[in-house]
């Protein structure tokens, strides 16, 4: 099998046996090219927003020299817009990039998708993520945490509620409802970090004399809550 990073392998291996996927924002092709070569996928839509990327993954498919390399179907387009129902898909991938822009992107899910399985991995504000799952109907299955490249990714699998909005509290929506409940060494070396940094501004603050601003009162609260947290 193609050599995944961590990152992609946990998404790798978060997707079902026989699942028809949709990877939006493919890149070059990796999580595809992994899935047809190990069997695991039926039909996969690869997507991109630009040109570039989406001939990049067409070069990385035909290098793979897959058999069966006419179940991905390579669309270039905007978000989930060039998603069909007739491709039936029932996981949805949307990995490697904003926060804000993965929730902007699952706020616009069309009705043949909403039965789906979304794994999701911001690289950044996966507070705004979460608030759009919420939004969404949906509920958080599960959530991962990983250490890659001296940067921490979280990917969080959304799915549809039956039971309507399904709502968070604060804290779940900022440190993600999953990883508060495990609360593994990588989650606590990332909120760990957090807290050292939060610090060193709390100490540029008060030699600067700015303790009576409101970006010092909420840093004073951040730095209350990572560490309840992390007790």
């Amino acid at each position: 099998m193609t050599k995944l990073s961590d990152r992609l392998m946990e998404i790798y291996r978060l997707i079902n046996q026989a699942a028809r996927v949709a990877d939006i924002g493919t890149d070059h092709a990796a999580i595809p090219i992994a899935l047809l070569e190990t069997n695991k996928s039926s039909f996969l839509v690869a997507t991109d927003i630009g040109l570039g990327p989406l001939e990049k993954a067409k070069e990385q498919i035909e290098l793979a020299d897959l058999d069966q390399a006419k179940q991905i179907v390579l669309r270039l387009g905007d978000g989930l817009s060039v998603i069909k129902a007739s491709d039936k898909i029932d996981t949805v991938v949307i990995a490697g990039m904003g926060g804000e822009l993965i929730a902007k992107i699952i706020s616009k899910i069309p009705d043949y998708l909403k039965n789906a399985k979304f794994i999701l991995q911001p690289n950044n504000e996966e507070i705004d993520v979460r608030k759009a799952i919420e939004k969404n109907g949906q509920y958080i299955e599960t959530e991962k945490i990983i250490y890659e490249n001296r940067h921490f990714y979280e990917i969080i699998v959304a799915k549809r509620s039956q039971q309507g909005i399904v709502k968070m509290t604060n804290r779940e929506l900022r440190f993600g409802p999953c990883l508060l409940k495990h609360r593994t060494s990588t989650f606590k070396n990332k909120w760990q970090e957090r807290l050292d940094h939060s610090k060193q501004i709390e100490k540029i603050l008060e030699k600067s004399l700015q303790t009576s601003t409101k970006r010092y009162d909420s840093l004073q609260a951040e730095i209350k809550t990572i560490e309840e947290v992390l007790k």
